[in-house]
């Protein structure tokens, strides 16, 4: 367990700090007219990720490995092979489901251009919404409206950056 989450916390750190070159090649807020620039937000991310990465590290350091599991789940012994942690008792269409949510977003991404950026939302998160398991039509319109909304309201009010 425990090297399985140091292998977590390097491979991540890693990657965050390749993010992390690659978001400062970005230009800042004074090179764009926008209120902020486009390096800003995944500099935060990016920042955020890192943190918390730390403090997991910290935690794992002074806590160890036991702090990560919830009171409910026992650790695996270190010589178990399979990996408990990962399997699931029913697995009908779980495995699935990723594989979905990422065509959906490929045809999101196209659909934009069509559409508009807000119209290609608002379907992209029922959909998502559906394929995640919500089946309530109302919560599916409540969170498609929410997810809309806030998008809206944070580029074209907050940020102003116009949507296509």
């Amino acid at each position: 367990m425990s090297a399985r989450l140091y292998s977590f916390i390097l491979v991540t750190a890693f990657s965050g700090v390749v993010l992390l070159w690659l978001a400062l090649q970005l230009p800042g807020g004074a090179s764009v007219t926008t209120l902020i620039g486009p390096r800003t937000w995944p500099l935060f991310v990016i920042l955020a990720m890192l943190a918390f990465l730390a403090l997991a590290f910290v935690l794992l350091i002074l806590r160890g490995p036991d702090h990560f599991v919830t009171k409910d789940e026992e650790l695996p012994p270190e010589e178990a092979v399979p990996d408990d942690a990962v399997l699931r008792e029913d697995a009908s269409g779980y495995r699935w489901r990723f594989l979905a949510v990422l065509a959906v977003t490929v045809a999101y991404t196209v659909a934009m251009e069509f559409t508009g950026y807000l119209a290609a939302t608002a379907v992209f998160a029922a959909i998502v919404n559906a394929i995640l398991g919500e089946r309530r039509p109302l919560r599916i319109l409540l969170t498609t409206v929410a997810a809309v909304l806030m998008v809206a309201l944070v580029f074209d009010r907050l940020l102003h950056i116009p949507l296509p």
